[in-house]
């Protein structure tokens, strides 16, 4: 079972939303809620404290026949940290975060770092907006695309060693990458396959477009 999570980072063109959505269970953690009305949408859950949502847009879903959990202001856990959890509750084994790349850099980094969590707990997962698809590659990563997309390989581990592609315009064969290196920034698929392998460490995959 799939679950689309929300949250609030800004979304411009909301175009690549749909093949996430479609058959998904929707989840919004707080101000995420705005993003499900502009997209003509009902959640399933809206969790959160609500301390980033307009009282219209809260109101609104309050009147709907939704699951709604409200937690206090002062709390140990991030909204979208609710959200995973209460993903994890119902049995997902696919989550999309939409709505959690934004200005804010901390929040944004604690939902790449969320990724971490869901591959611990045996689950896909990726973070996406318009421009960046982000998932956690932990020894072995399959791409699919297009000829041309930009991949890049980013340790989040001091070393990750034995690292070897295949389907990249440069190529890696047994290379140890560091954590303090762009090595592996903007590497170019050569088709619609790609892949990635290593044995030790951990790696962000990002395919990004401008």
């Amino acid at each position: 079972m799939k679950a689309v999570v929300f949250a609030n980072a800004d979304i411009n063109d909301y175009g690549f939303c749909e093949k996430y959505i479609k058959d998904a269970v929707i989840i919004c953690c707080d101000g995420g809620m705005r993003h499900t009305m502009k997209l003509g949408i009902t959640p399933d859950y809206i969790v959160g404290d609500f301390d980033s949502v307009s009282d219209e847009v809260l109101e609104y879903y309050r009147k709907q026949d939704i699951e709604l959990k409200q937690v206090p202001c002062k709390k140990d856990e991030t909204d979208m940290e609710l959200g995973i959890r209460h993903a994890v509750e119902i049995g997902v084994d696919d989550i999309t975060i939409i709505g959690g790349i934004g200005s804010r850099m901390d929040h944004t980094l604690a939902n790449v770092f969320m990724l971490i969590r869901i591959d611990k707990l045996g689950l896909k997962g990726r973070l996406v907006n318009e421009n960046n698809i982000i998932t956690l590659c932990t020894g072995h990563c399959e791409l699919e695309g297009e000829k041309g997309d930009l991949v890049s390989f980013i340790p989040i581990t001091p070393e990750v060693k034995g690292v070897t592609t295949s389907g990249l315009e440069y190529p890696l064969d047994k290379a140890t990458l560091y954590m303090d290196s762009p090595l592996g920034v903007s590497n170019v698929m050569t088709g619609k396959n790609a892949s990635y392998s290593f044995d030790e460490g951990m790696a962000l995959i990002i395919r990004a477009k401008d």
